[in-house]
C-alpha cells in the first residue's frame, strides 16, 4: 500500500491507543471514507494484538557466558593476579646491586687488559699505523679526537703522536 493521505503516523499511533482525541476524532473521519487507510489501520491493529499475545520470554544472561570468554582469552600472565608494582619495588634493590657488581667487575677486567695494552703500544716501532694505534687503545683523548680528525689510518702513528717515536728513540 502506498499512502499519500497524510494519515500514516496517525494511524500507528491510533493502532496503538495513544494519538490525542482531537486527532483521533479527524482520523476515524477519515477512515469512514478511505478504504486503503482503513485497511492499514486494520493491519497496524492487528499486528499490535499478535504482538502483545506474545509471551515474555527472559533473555539469558550473557554477561556471564562473556565474563568466561574474556577471562579465557586473557594471557596466562595476567592471569596470575601478580601486584606488578609491589614486585618491581623489591627487587629493585636487588638489580642495582647486581648492576654496582657487573660495573666493578667490568672496571676490574679493563684496568688489567690496559696494563697490558701500555706494554704492546710501547714496544710498537715508530712505524706503527694510526689504525693499530687506536686498536689497542693506549692514546689520550685529545690525541684521539686529533687522530680522528687530521690523521690518515694507513700513516705512521709518529706522525701524529711524539711520544711514539720518543718511547722508540729510548729503546
Amino acid at each position: 500500500m502506498t499512502m499519500s493521505h497524510g494519515f500514516e503516523h496517525q494511524i500507528a499511533q491510533a493502532a496503538d491507543d495513544s494519538l490525542a482525541p482531537e486527532l483521533r476524532r479527524d482520523l476515524d473521519a477519515h477512515l469512514a471514507g478511505c478504504d486503503e487507510c482503513r485497511g492499514l489501520f486494520d493491519a497496524q491493529r492487528d499486528a499490535r494484538a499478535l504482538l502483545m499475545a506474545r509471551p515474555i520470554v527472559p533473555v539469558r544472561d550473557l554477561s556471564a557466558a562473556i565474563r568466561r570468554t574474556l577471562e579465557a582469552e586473557r594471557p596466562w600472565i595476567d592471569r596470575l593476579n601478580i601486584n606488578w608494582r609491589m614486585w618491581s619495588l623489591r627487587v629493585a634493590p636487588v638489580a642495582a646491586a647486581l648492576v654496582v657488581v657487573a660495573v666493578l667487575a667490568v672496571r676490574t677486567a679493563e684496568s688489567g687488559a690496559s696494563a697490558t695494552d701500555t706494554a704492546v703500544v710501547t714496544s710498537s716501532d715508530a712505524s706503527a699505523s694510526v689504525a693499530s694505534a687506536l686498536w689497542t687503545g693506549d692514546i689520550s683523548e685529545d690525541t684521539l679526537l686529533t687522530l680522528f680528525l687530521r690523521a690518515n689510518p694507513e700513516d705512521a702513528l709518529a706522525n701524529y703522536v711524539p711520544s711514539a717515536s720518543a718511547g722508540m728513540k729510548e729503546k
